[in-house]
Protein backbone atom coordinates (compact mmCIF):
# COMPACT_ATOMS: atom_id res chain seq x y z
CA UNK A 1 0.00 0.00 0.00
CA UNK A 2 1.39 3.67 -0.83
CA UNK A 3 3.00 5.48 2.45
CA UNK A 4 0.26 7.77 3.25
CA UNK A 5 2.72 10.69 4.25
CA UNK A 6 2.89 14.44 3.08
CA UNK A 7 5.73 14.30 1.15
CA UNK A 8 7.11 17.49 0.21
CA UNK A 9 4.99 19.35 2.39
CA UNK A 10 2.49 18.07 -0.02
CA UNK A 11 1.74 14.32 0.71
CA UNK A 12 0.16 13.30 3.16
CA UNK A 13 19.96 -6.00 6.82
CA UNK A 14 23.07 -4.61 6.75
CA UNK A 15 25.87 -7.84 7.92
CA UNK A 16 28.95 -5.03 7.70
CA UNK A 17 30.53 -1.98 9.81
CA UNK A 18 28.32 0.07 7.75
CA UNK A 19 25.42 -1.29 9.67
CA UNK A 20 26.97 -0.17 12.76
CA UNK A 21 27.55 3.09 11.62
CA UNK A 22 24.24 3.96 11.07
CA UNK A 23 23.70 2.74 14.43
CA UNK A 24 26.49 5.26 15.69
CA UNK A 25 24.51 8.51 14.46
CA UNK A 26 21.56 7.45 16.93
CA UNK A 27 23.72 6.65 19.90
CA UNK A 28 25.63 9.66 20.22
CA UNK A 29 22.79 11.41 21.01
CA UNK A 30 21.68 9.10 23.47
CA UNK A 31 25.30 9.22 25.05
CA UNK A 32 25.47 13.28 24.90
CA UNK A 33 22.08 13.42 26.36
CA UNK A 34 22.79 10.84 29.37
CA UNK A 35 25.67 12.94 30.17
CA UNK A 36 24.78 16.24 30.13
CA UNK A 37 21.89 14.82 31.97
CA UNK A 38 23.88 14.30 35.12
CA UNK A 39 22.90 10.36 34.19
CA UNK A 40 26.61 7.78 34.23
CA UNK A 41 27.86 7.27 31.07
CA UNK A 42 30.15 5.41 32.79
CA UNK A 43 30.57 3.06 35.67
CA UNK A 44 33.34 3.15 37.73
CA UNK A 45 32.77 -0.47 39.93
CA UNK A 46 35.82 -1.84 40.87
CA UNK A 47 34.63 -5.27 39.85
CA UNK A 48 33.75 -4.42 36.04
CA UNK A 49 36.01 -5.13 33.76
CA UNK A 50 38.29 -2.31 32.15
CA UNK A 51 37.79 -1.30 28.72
CA UNK A 52 40.03 1.66 28.57
CA UNK A 53 40.60 5.07 30.50
CA UNK A 54 40.10 8.20 29.10
CA UNK A 55 41.85 10.82 31.73
CA UNK A 56 41.22 8.52 34.69
CA UNK A 57 37.43 7.76 33.98
CA UNK A 58 36.73 4.23 33.06
CA UNK A 59 35.44 2.68 29.83
CA UNK A 60 33.95 -0.67 30.56
CA UNK A 61 33.96 -3.82 28.74
CA UNK A 62 30.20 -4.28 29.58
CA UNK A 63 29.40 -0.72 28.04
CA UNK A 64 31.61 -2.32 24.52
CA UNK A 65 28.50 -5.33 24.74
CA UNK A 66 26.14 -3.37 25.02
CA UNK A 67 26.61 -1.73 22.42
CA UNK A 68 27.92 -4.71 20.17
CA UNK A 69 24.04 -5.91 21.16
CA UNK A 70 22.27 -2.74 19.84
CA UNK A 71 24.23 -3.37 16.52
CA UNK A 72 23.67 -6.83 16.14
CA UNK A 73 20.11 -5.95 16.59
CA UNK A 74 20.29 -3.63 12.96
CA UNK A 75 21.69 -6.60 11.66
CA UNK A 76 25.47 -6.30 12.01
CA UNK A 77 27.53 -8.99 12.90
CA UNK A 78 29.82 -9.12 16.11
CA UNK A 79 33.46 -9.23 14.97
CA UNK A 80 37.00 -7.74 16.55
CA UNK A 81 36.79 -4.42 13.97
CA UNK A 82 33.40 -3.96 15.34
CA UNK A 83 34.36 -4.58 18.63
CA UNK A 84 37.37 -2.00 18.30
CA UNK A 85 35.42 0.67 16.04
CA UNK A 86 32.37 1.23 19.19
CA UNK A 87 35.38 0.95 21.47
CA UNK A 88 37.12 4.19 19.85
CA UNK A 89 33.58 5.69 19.91
CA UNK A 90 33.33 5.53 23.38
CA UNK A 91 36.50 6.62 24.12
CA UNK A 92 35.88 9.51 22.01
CA UNK A 93 32.45 10.15 23.40
CA UNK A 94 33.84 10.10 26.70
CA UNK A 95 36.41 12.81 25.62
CA UNK A 96 34.21 15.45 24.56
CA UNK A 97 31.89 14.74 26.91
CA UNK A 98 34.26 15.32 29.63
CA UNK A 99 35.69 18.77 27.70
CA UNK A 100 31.50 19.74 27.79
CA UNK A 101 31.51 19.22 31.58
CA UNK A 102 35.10 21.23 31.90
CA UNK A 103 33.25 24.02 29.96
CA UNK A 104 29.66 23.91 31.24
CA UNK A 105 29.13 24.06 27.64
CA UNK A 106 25.34 22.33 28.56
CA UNK A 107 24.18 25.78 30.69
CA UNK A 108 25.13 27.97 27.85
CA UNK A 109 22.45 29.45 25.66
CA UNK A 110 19.43 27.20 25.18
CA UNK A 111 22.18 23.98 25.68
CA UNK A 112 19.69 23.09 28.67
CA UNK A 113 16.32 23.89 27.05
CA UNK A 114 17.43 21.01 24.08
CA UNK A 115 19.03 18.75 26.44
CA UNK A 116 15.91 18.32 28.19
CA UNK A 117 13.93 17.86 25.25
CA UNK A 118 16.05 15.65 23.57
CA UNK A 119 16.33 13.49 26.91
CA UNK A 120 12.63 13.24 26.87
CA UNK A 121 12.27 12.20 23.11
CA UNK A 122 14.55 9.20 24.60
CA UNK A 123 12.07 8.66 27.25
CA UNK A 124 8.91 8.96 24.99
CA UNK A 125 10.82 6.05 22.83
CA UNK A 126 11.13 4.32 25.61
CA UNK A 127 7.47 4.53 26.57
CA UNK A 128 6.13 3.62 23.39
CA UNK A 129 8.03 0.71 23.09
CA UNK A 130 7.18 -0.90 26.87
CA UNK A 131 3.55 0.27 25.58
CA UNK A 132 3.85 -2.07 22.21
CA UNK A 133 5.41 -5.23 24.44
CA UNK A 134 1.81 -5.46 25.49
CA UNK A 135 0.41 -4.49 22.44
CA UNK A 136 1.44 -5.85 20.04
CA UNK A 137 1.12 -5.59 16.00
CA UNK A 138 -0.20 -9.02 14.92
CA UNK A 139 -0.32 -10.70 11.74
CA UNK A 140 -4.30 -10.56 11.51
CA UNK A 141 -4.11 -6.65 12.44
CA UNK A 142 -2.06 -5.75 9.30
CA UNK A 143 -4.33 -7.88 6.87
CA UNK A 144 -7.42 -6.18 8.32
CA UNK A 145 -5.80 -2.88 7.93
CA UNK A 146 -4.56 -4.45 4.21
CA UNK A 147 -8.47 -5.29 3.17
CA UNK A 148 -9.40 -1.41 3.98
CA UNK A 149 -7.12 0.47 2.29
CA UNK A 150 -7.44 -1.98 -1.00
CA UNK A 151 -11.65 -1.41 -0.70
CA UNK A 152 -10.26 2.59 -0.92
CA UNK A 153 -8.79 1.84 -4.16
CA UNK A 154 -11.19 -0.48 -5.69
CA UNK A 155 -13.43 2.20 -7.51
CA UNK A 156 -13.93 6.14 -6.91
CA UNK A 157 -11.72 8.97 -6.43
CA UNK A 158 -8.62 6.68 -4.84
CA UNK A 159 -9.16 4.27 -8.28
CA UNK A 160 -6.87 6.56 -9.93
CA UNK A 161 -3.02 7.89 -8.39
CA UNK A 162 -1.91 11.57 -9.65
CA UNK A 163 1.16 12.72 -10.65
CA UNK A 164 1.56 16.79 -9.71
CA UNK A 165 3.49 20.14 -9.96
CA UNK A 166 2.71 22.80 -7.39
CA UNK A 167 3.97 26.42 -6.33
CA UNK A 168 3.26 27.20 -2.69
CA UNK A 169 2.80 30.77 -1.60
CA UNK A 170 2.56 32.61 1.64
CA UNK A 171 -0.99 34.66 0.48
CA UNK A 172 -3.38 34.18 -1.81
CA UNK A 173 -2.93 37.53 -3.77
CA UNK A 174 1.05 36.16 -4.18
CA UNK A 175 -0.55 33.11 -5.62
CA UNK A 176 -2.86 34.83 -8.07
CA UNK A 177 -0.24 37.34 -9.23
CA UNK A 178 1.71 33.82 -10.21
CA UNK A 179 -1.49 32.47 -11.84
CA UNK A 180 -1.82 34.98 -13.94
CA UNK A 181 1.84 35.25 -15.24
CA UNK A 182 1.20 31.27 -15.91
CA UNK A 183 -2.07 32.80 -18.00
CA UNK A 184 0.29 34.70 -19.84
CA UNK A 185 2.77 32.22 -21.03
CA UNK A 186 4.97 31.69 -17.50
CA UNK A 187 7.03 28.73 -17.06
CA UNK A 188 5.34 26.98 -14.52
CA UNK A 189 8.69 25.67 -13.85
CA UNK A 190 10.96 28.84 -13.64
CA UNK A 191 8.18 30.49 -11.28
CA UNK A 192 8.27 27.30 -8.87
CA UNK A 193 11.63 27.57 -8.50
CA UNK A 194 11.76 31.45 -7.78
CA UNK A 195 8.78 31.65 -5.68
CA UNK A 196 7.78 28.97 -3.72
CA UNK A 197 8.25 28.41 -0.47
CA UNK A 198 8.41 24.45 -0.59
CA UNK A 199 11.88 24.73 -1.45
CA UNK A 200 11.79 20.81 -2.22
CA UNK A 201 9.65 20.94 -5.06
CA UNK A 202 10.47 24.35 -6.20
CA UNK A 203 14.28 23.18 -6.56
CA UNK A 204 12.18 20.58 -8.40
CA UNK A 205 10.17 23.02 -10.40
CA UNK A 206 7.76 22.20 -8.61
CA UNK A 207 7.42 18.42 -9.64
CA UNK A 208 6.25 16.31 -6.04
CA UNK A 209 8.20 13.44 -7.24
CA UNK A 210 6.06 10.50 -5.99
CA UNK A 211 2.54 9.51 -7.70
CA UNK A 212 -0.17 9.87 -5.03
CA UNK A 213 -3.63 9.04 -4.62
CA UNK A 214 -6.27 11.83 -4.01
CA UNK A 215 -6.50 11.27 -0.06
CA UNK A 216 -2.69 11.06 0.29
CA UNK A 217 -2.76 14.77 -0.29
CA UNK A 218 -3.73 17.69 2.20
CA UNK A 219 -7.15 18.05 1.84
CA UNK A 220 -8.56 20.04 -0.27
CA UNK A 221 -5.85 19.56 -3.10
CA UNK A 222 -7.43 15.98 -3.47
CA UNK A 223 -10.60 17.05 -4.74
CA UNK A 224 -8.82 19.95 -6.98
CA UNK A 225 -6.85 17.31 -8.99
CA UNK A 226 -9.90 14.87 -9.43
CA UNK A 227 -11.20 18.11 -11.60
CA UNK A 228 -8.17 19.10 -13.39
CA UNK A 229 -7.34 17.57 -17.30
CA UNK A 230 -3.86 16.35 -17.77
CA UNK A 231 -1.59 19.17 -17.97
CA UNK A 232 -4.11 21.42 -16.63
CA UNK A 233 -3.57 23.99 -13.98
CA UNK A 234 -6.34 25.26 -11.12
CA UNK A 235 -7.76 28.41 -11.81
CA UNK A 236 -7.76 29.25 -8.36
CA UNK A 237 -5.16 28.91 -6.02
CA UNK A 238 -5.97 26.41 -3.01
CA UNK A 239 -5.80 27.09 0.83
CA UNK A 240 -3.99 24.94 3.51
CA UNK A 241 -2.07 24.86 6.39
CA UNK A 242 0.64 24.97 4.69
CA UNK A 243 -0.23 28.05 2.26
CA UNK A 244 -1.74 28.94 -0.75
CA UNK A 245 -1.07 26.02 -3.53
CA UNK A 246 -1.18 26.74 -7.59
CA UNK A 247 -1.49 22.96 -8.53
CA UNK A 248 -0.80 21.44 -12.21
CA UNK A 249 -1.70 18.10 -13.35
CA UNK A 250 1.21 16.18 -14.68
CA UNK A 251 -0.26 12.90 -15.44
CA UNK A 252 -2.56 10.58 -13.85
CA UNK A 253 -3.05 6.28 -14.04
CA UNK A 254 -4.47 3.27 -12.50
CA UNK A 255 -3.58 2.71 -8.96
CA UNK A 256 -1.99 -1.14 -9.26
CA UNK A 257 -2.73 -2.28 -5.78
CA UNK A 258 0.60 -4.40 -4.40
CA UNK A 259 0.35 -7.55 -3.22
CA UNK A 260 0.06 -8.27 0.59
CA UNK A 261 3.68 -9.21 0.84
CA UNK A 262 4.70 -6.27 -0.55
CA UNK A 263 2.74 -3.65 1.50
CA UNK A 264 3.54 -5.09 4.31
CA UNK A 265 6.20 -3.27 6.31
CA UNK A 266 4.26 0.36 5.04
CA UNK A 267 1.18 -1.48 6.93
CA UNK A 268 2.90 -2.10 9.89
CA UNK A 269 3.76 1.88 9.92
CA UNK A 270 0.80 2.79 9.46
CA UNK A 271 -0.75 0.48 12.47
CA UNK A 272 2.17 1.41 14.94
CA UNK A 273 1.53 5.01 14.03
CA UNK A 274 -2.33 4.20 15.38
CA UNK A 275 -1.23 2.13 17.82
CA UNK A 276 0.89 5.41 19.13
CA UNK A 277 -2.02 6.92 19.24
CA UNK A 278 -4.26 4.81 21.22
CA UNK A 279 -1.49 5.00 23.79
CA UNK A 280 -1.53 8.41 24.10
CA UNK A 281 -5.26 8.72 24.31
CA UNK A 282 -5.51 6.22 27.30
CA UNK A 283 -2.83 7.79 29.53
CA UNK A 284 -4.36 11.16 28.41
CA UNK A 285 -7.71 9.82 29.28
CA UNK A 286 -6.03 9.08 32.79
CA UNK A 287 -4.37 12.66 33.15
CA UNK A 288 -5.50 15.49 35.14
CA UNK A 289 -4.86 18.89 32.85
CA UNK A 290 -5.27 22.45 34.23
CA UNK A 291 -4.39 25.92 33.47
CA UNK A 292 -1.76 27.63 34.92
CA UNK A 293 -2.04 30.33 37.14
Amino acid sequence: MKAYTKAYNCLKTDNSLKGFMKLKQAMWMIFLVMALSSLPLVNAQNTASVAATVNGKNVLVKEVDAMVKAAQASGTKDSPELRNAILNDLVVREAILQDVKKNALEKRGDNEARVKMATQNILIDLWFVEFLKTHPILEEELKTEYDRQAGLTKEGKNSNEYKISQIVLTTELAAKEVINQLNVGGSFSQLAREKSIDKQSGALGGEISTWALPDQLVPPLGDTVLALAKGGVAANAVKTNLGWHVVRLDDSRKFKLPTFDEAKSILSQSVLNRRKQEAIAGLMKKTTVAPGK
